[in-house]
């Protein structure tokens, strides 16, 4: 028999003596009688439990560094929700706040539309809403039936100013809207003007029934030019069809230059044969006359353009484009507003666009008429005669001065010196015949001696600076020379005032000769053979389409 070495473990229990146990009198007060707990003061004290070292209820063990992580990856979820409904409160907020109040009429309940009486009061050419057949908020065009085609340029810019207010405010409730995305959110929204009469979204004015073959406007000469060109060559009817889609260009502008005219001109001819419209010109209202007097015709387009209630200047996705001076960001927006720095590569992608849509233009439409075609012809043969076949390059420079001052903010009260020209110059022949940068040879230096510079300027005595007097420097052309006050002091002397012959005390006055000294300003261009206009024009109080046309004599100085 094996016994055990251990003690048996004592089976008592631990308890307090009774001389440690506090006496208390059975005569207590009432809070004793109440609250008695001298029966816990008796009961065994608990045993200190020790960690268990099997799990309870079969459990694996969290470990400490996963419960860690779990907290922080709770407190950062919670911290980005929060983040996020802050991000779409500030959102929502700044659509209710950038909707302008002044457009009082529109409203995001259907039910409070006006359909059709809108569209027969309002007799100004306007954006409004619509709702379609589903009751959705919907936005089109209105010009009215008795407008004369084109519109001012105020009026087209207006129109996609207001558009782009209402764009907004229906896609207010949209919390995915951004600025990149206006273009997708107004072809959204919008409804063409021929479909918004097909539903009855737009009304007639009252007696005047609404047409969809009315035809080109009679005083638009370049259509009729086209069309009759057109028939004649292939033996077909005037009436063709109305063109699917069509963007027509006016030649009317704010800018007394021509340059800003005909690089939009080329821009949107561009555009047109990338998005397959019909292409049209207008030149009603063109401050130089008539488009044909200095370019050829364009491409005649195959169809007509519709009524003038359904030529708009936007959205971009209408079917019958306007496009003028005063809509080129609507139009182009996506060409030439500037991008962010580090966007470069769509930067870049932008700007070969851009080219290759005025390149295309440019080559289409650039091809001048009569004696200015001739006289192009002879000045070309003659450079490749003197300069080309002789291994030399040619370089143009524009020296622009009048109203139009430099960018760099050293030269913006003045201009920029004849010198940064020709630095500017010579720097372009010595990288294309030098462009390692070393000691020239005897080909490079040749080839530099035969190149020539090809000098303009809106100011006659840019070309009797000292810097420009080299034999290098030839002016781009002789046909057209603008002429100085000194050199119409020589052909004609101003004449001496002479005194009344009715009133000796009064003295006649005589305007003096004025030359073109300092370039091309506004002001003189408006007051060539209409000196009341040209005044208004230098007080900034030239109306955008004066009532009166440019005479033939006007235009003949123009």
């Amino acid at each position: 028999m094996i016994h055990s070495s251990r003690q048996a473990r004592p089976t008592s229990t631990l308890r307090r003596t009774a001389s440690a146990t506090p006496s208390f009198n059975t005569d207590a007060t009432e809070f004793s009688k109440q609250f008695a707990f001298h029966h816990l003061l008796n009961s065994p004290l608990p045993s200190p439990a020790l960690p268990s070292i099997v799990p309870r209820h079969g459990k694996k063990p969290t470990p400490r560094p996963l419960r860690k992580a779990f907290r922080v990856s709770a407190r950062l979820s919670t911290w980005l929700c929060g983040l996020a409904l802050i991000y779409w409160l500030l959102r929502a907020l700044r659509s209710t706040t950038d909707s302008p109040s002044s457009i009082t009429y529109l409203s995001l309940n259907v039910n409070e539309f006006n359909i059709a009486a809108q569209d027969s009061s309002n007799p100004d050419a306007a954006p409004m809403i619509v709702a379609d057949p589903r009751k959705k908020p919907k936005w089109t065009v209105s010009i009215p039936q008795d407008a004369s085609f084109p519109l001012k340029p105020s009026q087209y810019a207006d129109i996609c100013a207001q558009s782009d207010h209402i764009v907004k405010q229906l896609s207010a409730g949209h919390t995915h809207f951004h600025a990149s995305s206006h273009q997708s959110q107004a072809a959204t929204h919008f409804v063409d003007v021929q479909e918004a009469h097909d539903q009855g979204l737009l009304s007639s004015p009252p007696g005047k029934e609404i047409r969809f073959d009315e035809g080109i406007s009679r005083d638009n000469d370049m259509a009729d030019i086209q069309k009759n060109k057109k028939a004649k060559a292939h033996g077909e009817s005037r009436n063709p069809q109305i063109c699917e889609k069509s963007l027509t260009f006016l030649m009317e502008s704010a800018d007394a230059g021509m340059g800003k005219t005909l690089l939009g001109l080329w821009m949107a001819y561009g555009l047109a044969q990338e998005e397959g419209r019909a292409f049209f010109i207008d030149d009603s209202n063109w401050a130089y006359g008539k488009y044909t007097t200095f370019f050829k015709p364009p491409p005649v387009p195959s169809c007509r353009l519709p009524p003038a209630t359904q030529r708009i200047p936007c959205p971009h996705q209408t079917r019958h484009l306007v496009v003028s001076t005063s809509t080129y960001q609507w139009v182009f927006g996506d060409l030439i507003e500037p991008l962010p720095q580090h966007h470069s590569h769509k930067k870049t992608t932008r700007k070969h666009r851009a080219f290759s849509i005025a390149r295309a233009g440019h080559d289409a439409l650039f091809h001048l008429t009569g004696a200015d075609a001739n006289y192009l012809s002879t000045r070309l043969a003659e450079l490749d005669t003197s300069t080309k076949s002789r291994g030399g390059l040619t370089i143009g420079l524009h020296v622009r001065r009048g109203d139009r001052r430099p960018w760099e903010p050293q030269y913006s009260d003045s201009y920029i010196p004849p010198s940064t020209y020709l630095n500017i110059a010579q720097s372009i022949l010595n990288a294309h015949f030098n462009p390692q940068n070393t000691t020239l040879t005897h080909e490079a230096a040749s080839g530099i001696a035969t190149s020539t510079i090809l000098l303009a300027s809106d100011d006659p005595e840019i070309y009797s600076t000292p810097e420009f007097t080299a034999p290098s420097v030839q002016r781009a052309q002789s046909q057209i020379l603008l002429a100085s006050k000194a050199t119409l002091d020589a052909a004609l002397p101003d004449p001496a005032p002479a005194p009344i012959a009715d009133d000796p005390a009064f003295i006649k006055f005589v305007e003096p000769n004025v030359g073109w000294e300092g370039g091309f300003f506004a002001s003189i261009f408006w007051g060539l053979g209409n000196p009341i206009e040209g005044r208004r024009a230098a007080r900034g109080e030239r109306d955008e389409r004066p009532t009166a046309k440019p005479n033939e004599e006007t235009l003949k100085l123009r």
